[in-house]
C-alpha cells in the first residue's frame, strides 16, 4: 500500500527545500548580472551554461539510478541494493570517462573553431569550459548519493542538503562580487566549482555514514551483469538527457550566431525560469516517483496508473498556481527581479511558462516509462523529436523569423512528446491513453486558459504595482484551487489527497 502520511511529509520538506533554491537562484542572478554586467553575462552563458543545461543529465541519471534502488528496496533486497549502488558508482565513473573524451574533443573543437569569441576573450571562454566540465563532472558522480537518499524517501535529509546547496551558492556569488577580478567570468566559475566541491563532498559523507545501501564496497568482477545492465540502462536514459542538453545548447547557439550574444543571455535567465519551474515540478514528482516504481516492481499495476493520474493533475495544479502569475505579470516580476533587464526576456519568459505548462504533464509518465524499463525505442523516438524541434528552429532562422517564434519550436516538442510518453506507457499498463488526452487534458487546459482570463482582467482592471502581484497570486491560487477541484479531479482523487491532508496534520 502507498503510504500517504509519508509522502505528505516528503512533499512538505521537498517544497521548502524547493522554495529556498528558487529565492537564492533568483537572488544570485540579480547579483550576477549585476557584477558581470550584460555582455561578460551573455558570454558567460554560451559556455557556462553547461552546467545549467548538463543539470538535465544529472535527473534523469539519477532517475536511472533510483529505479533500480527502489526495486531492491521494493523487494526488501538491501544485500542487492547495496550491490546497484556501488556498480552505479562505477557506472557514473564510466559515464565521465565518456563526457571528458568528448569534452575535450568534440567540445573544445567546437568552441575554439566554431564559436565567434573576440580575440581578446578566447583564452577566458577556454578556462570557463574547462572549469564548467569538472563543475559537471562532479555533479554526475554526485548521483548516486542523491538518488540513495531519494529511493529510501529521506526527504528531510535531502532537504537539509539543498538547503546547504542553497546557502553555499549565494555564499560563493557574496564572495565572487566582494572583490574585483581582471578576469571576471573565469573567477566566477572558479567560486561556483568550489561550492559544487563541497555539496559533492557532505553527499558522499552523509551518505556512506548513515544508510547501510551506500557503503561502498565496488566489486566489479562479481557485478559484471549487473552493471552491464546499469550501464545499458543508464546510457540510454543518458542519450534522451543528451537530446534534452542538445535542443537547449542547440537553440542557445543558434540564437547566438543568428541573433547575438545579449539575446543569449536573455535566453539563459529565462532558462533560469524554466529551471525554477522544473524544481517546483521535480518537487512533487520526486514525493511519487519513489512509490510509483516500487508498486511497478511488486505488478501492482492499479495503483501505478492510480498514482500517474493524481501526480499529473497535482503537478498541473501547483504549476498553474505558480506560473499564471509570472505569464501575466511578466515585465513587472522581471524588474523586481533584475536591476537591468535585457532585451528579448519579457516575451522570452512568456514562452518558457508556455512550454511548462505543458512539459510538466509529462514527469509522472516518464518515471512510469523508467519503471518498466524499456528504453531503446523510446529513447530513439524522443530524440527523434527533439532534434526535429532544433532543426525548426534552424529553418525559422534561416527563414528570417524571430528569436520568439523560432523559441517556440520547443512548444511543439513539448506537446509532441507529452502525446508519444502517454501512449506509450498505455501499452504497458492498465491506463487507458485515450482517458487522458480525450479527457483529463482537456480539462486541465480549460482550467488554465480560464485561470489566464480571469488573471488578466485582475492585472489590467483592477490593482497593479507590488500590491496588485501580491493579490494576483492569492486570488489567482484560490481560484485555480476551485476550478481544479470542480473540473480536473474526480471523487476518488479528491477523497486520496483529503486524506493525505488528515494524515499529515
Amino acid at each position: 500500500m502507498v503510504d500517504k502520511k509519508l509522502m505528505a511529509r516528503n512533499t512538505i520538506m521537498l517544497y521548502g527545500r524547493m522554495l529556498l533554491i528558487m529565492f537564492v537562484t533568483f537572488y544570485t542572478s540579480r547579483m550576477v548580472l549585476k557584477a558581470l554586467g550584460v555582455y561578460d553575462f551573455g558570454l558567460y552563458s554560451v559556455v557556462g551554461s553547461i552546467i545549467v543545461l548538463f543539470s538535465f543529465i544529472q535527473n534523469v541519471s539519477a532517475l536511472a539510478t533510483q529505479r533500480f534502488l527502489s526495486v531492491g528496496l521494493g523487494r526488501n533486497d538491501h544485500a542487492w541494493t547495496n550491490r546497484v549502488f556501488n556498480t552505479s558508482i562505477l557506472v557514473h565513473i564510466s559515464i565521465c570517462g565518456a563526457i571528458l573524451f568528448l569534452a575535450e574533443t568534440l567540445g573544445l573543437w567546437f568552441l575554439t573553431h566554431k564559436m565567434k569569441v573576440p580575440i581578446d576573450r578566447v583564452t577566458d571562454v577556454f578556462w570557463v569550459y574547462q572549469i564548467s566540465v569538472v563543475s559537471l563532472l562532479l555533479q554526475i558522480m554526485q548521483t548516486p548519493f542523491m538518488a540513495a537518499l531519494i529511493a529510501l524517501e529521506k526527504m528531510d535529509a535531502f532537504a537539509k542538503i539543498g538547503i546547504f546547496d542553497a546557502f553555499q551558492r549565494w555564499l560563493m556569488v557574496f564572495l565572487f562580487t566582494l572583490f574585483s577580478f581582471e578576469h571576471k567570468i573565469v573567477s566566477y566559475a572558479l567560486f561556483l566549482l568550489v561550492g559544487y566541491f563541497c555539496v559533492f563532498i557532505v553527499y558522499v559523507v552523509f551518505c556512506v555514514n548513515k544508510f547501510d545501501i551506500c557503503k561502498i564496497r565496488p566489486r566489479f568482477t562479481e557485478s559484471k551483469g549487473l552493471f552491464r545492465e546499469i550501464f545499458v540502462f543508464s546510457s540510454w536514459s543518458m542519450i534522451g538527457s543528451l537530446s534534452v542538453v542538445g535542443l537547449s545548447q542547440g537553440i542557445a547557439l543558434l540564437t547566438y550566431f543568428f541573433v547575438g550574444v545579449v539575446a543569449n543571455g536573455s535566453i539563459w535567465l529565462a532558462e533560469q525560469i524554466m529551471v525554477a519551474f522544473n524544481r517546483i515540478i521535480g518537487t512533487l514528482q520526486t514525493a511519487f516517483n519513489p512509490q510509483i516504481i516500487k508498486q511497478h516492481s511488486v505488478s501492482n499495476f492499479s495503483e501505478v496508473s492510480s498514482l500517474i493520474s493524481l501526480s499529473c493533475k497535482l503537478t498541473a495544479c501547483i504549476v498553474l498556481i505558480s506560473a499564471i502569475p509570472v505569464f501575466v505579470d511578466t515585465a513587472f516580476i522581471v524588474n523586481i527581479w533584475l536591476s537591468q533587464v535585457p532585451p528579448y526576456l519579457v516575451t522570452l519568459i512568456k514562452l518558457v511558462v508556455v512550454y511548462i505548462l505543458i512539459d510538466s504533464l509529462s514527469g509522472p509518465y516518464i518515471t512510469a516509462i523508467y519503471a518498466v524499463g524499456r528504453l531503446q525505442r523510446y529513447q530513439i523516438t524522443v530524440s527523434a523529436i527533439m532534434l526535429a524541434s532544433l532543426l525548426l528552429s534552424f529553418i525559422l532562422y534561416m527563414s528570417g523569423f524571430s528569436i520568439y517564434v523560432a523559441y517556440s519550436a520547443r512548444i511543439a516538442c513539448a506537446f509532441a512528446l507529452l502525446v508519444y510518453r502517454v501512449i506509450y506507457i498505455s501499452k504497458s499498463s492498465s491506463m487507458e491513453y485515450k482517458t487522458f488526452l480525450l479527457n483529463d487534458f482537456p480539462r486541465l487546459a480549460f482550467v488554465c486558459v480560464l485561470s489566464i482570463a480571469f488573471s488578466e482582467f485582475i492585472v489590467r482592471y483592477l490593482l497593479d504595482g507590488l500590491l496588485g502581484l501580491i493579490c494576483l497570486i492569492i486570488v489567482n491560487a484560490i481560484f485555480v484551487l476551485v476550478m481544479f477541484s470542480i473540473f480536473a479531479i474526480n471523487s476518488a482523487e479528491r477523497r486520496f489527497i483529503f486524506g493525505m491532508i488528515k494524515k499529515r496534520f
